[in-house]
């Protein structure tokens, strides 16, 4: 599966928008053309590095070796550092413009 930075951008977009209320997957799932896995798999990354606050189930991926059940997301929010690095990333667009 391939990361996709444009991707990871609306995301946290979105997480942005919504602010403290949070983002829930029906926010998000037009960007993964209702693929779970990659929807799950993109989150995961984020949650990782900290760029949002996600809540899985039955718990993040990475954290099983084998798969007992689908893993499926449920809310998040972003975080200030990825304010941050959503910032980082606008700033690198328009410099390119």
């Amino acid at each position: 599966m391939k990361l996709y930075k444009q991707i990871l951008k609306q995301v946290l977009e979105i997480a942005a928008d919504k602010g403290e209320t949070g983002f829930e997957e029906k926010d998000i799932a037009h960007l993964f053309n209702n693929d779970e896995y990659d929807l799950v798999f993109h989150l995961d990354y984020l949650k990782e590095k900290g760029f949002i606050e996600g809540e899985f189930t039955p718990g993040a991926y990475a954290a099983f070796a084998i798969l007992p059940q689908p893993i499926h997301f449920v809310r998040g929010k972003i975080t200030t550092k990825g304010q941050e690095y959503l910032a980082g990333l606008k700033q690198n667009e328009s410099d390119s413009e």
